[in-house]
């Protein structure tokens, strides 16, 4: 679960160039500007940031204090909360949405306390609050890998990354495993992490058995309507 703390200004970097611009015009079709919104698991804020700037209403909320902080210098005026998803340290009925997007739901140690996290985020949503989960489309990910272990080569601005990516069919988790070259001193890091990856009827029972009803499935973030042959799953729900 540290491993983007860890990370730091390599993640900011790593997630910035991540379709963020898409997933913030796809949000905007679900949340009016008049919501109190809460980005769970906010990380660097490169969501609610942009959001906030444009009139929103909306809180981060993230474990990793060097993510935070990030966030922080982004945007002093920020209102960040560093906490544990699966405590919501809010009132009951505090917020109109909660989203949490580009996989940043999966990575607790097991599918219970995704369960409780989602359990928590109903109870700080007001009465047809709504819930927006976005993570990778499972069916999608085994079908189009060419294998259960890719190779890729990365650049950014300040290192290269060479990314091995397992997908573990047996567990149901993406590990990968991150070797990052520093351009300005030759210096090399490996950061290794898994998430869990979930189907369709999985989340969708996962997220009903919190007490919430999914309204909308989408497969990627321009509204397309989700088949198993999506990249995306993206799960719209209500109180």
């Amino acid at each position: 679960m540290n491993v983007f703390d860890e990370m730091g200004e390599f993640w900011a970097e790593i997630a910035d160039q991540n379709q963020t611009e898409r997933q913030i015009r796809f949000l905007k079709t679900k949340i009016r500007p008049d919501s109190w919104i809460l980005d769970l698991a906010c990380g660097t804020g490169r969501h609610f940031i942009p959001l906030n700037k444009e009139g929103y209403l909306a809180v981060g909320l993230d474990v990793s204090p060097n993510l935070l902080k990030i966030a922080k210098n982004r945007c002093p005026r920020a209102q960040l909360v560093r906490a544990d998803m699966r405590f919501l340290p809010f009132k009951p009925k505090t917020f109109s949405v909660v989203f949490s997007m580009d996989q940043s739901f999966g990575y607790l140690p097991t599918e219970k306390e995704d369960l409780q996290s989602l359990k928590d985020v109903r109870i700080v949503l007001v009465k047809r609050g709504i819930l927006i989960v976005d993570v990778f489309n499972r069916e999608y990910l085994i079908k189009h890998s060419n294998s259960t272990n890719e190779s890729k080569l990365k650049e950014y601005l300040n290192f290269f990354m060479l990314q091995r990516r397992m997908i573990d069919t047996n567990s149901n988790y993406l590990r990968d495993s991150w070797r990052i070259y520093e351009k300005s001193n030759g210096q090399i890091r490996i950061f290794e992490h898994a998430t869990r990856l979930y189907t369709f009827d999985e989340l969708k029972g996962l997220i009903g058995r919190a007490g919430f009803c999914v309204i909308e499935v989408f497969g990627d973030y321009e509204g397309q309507n989700w088949t198993p042959d999506s990249k995306r799953l993206i799960l719209v729900a209500l109180v």
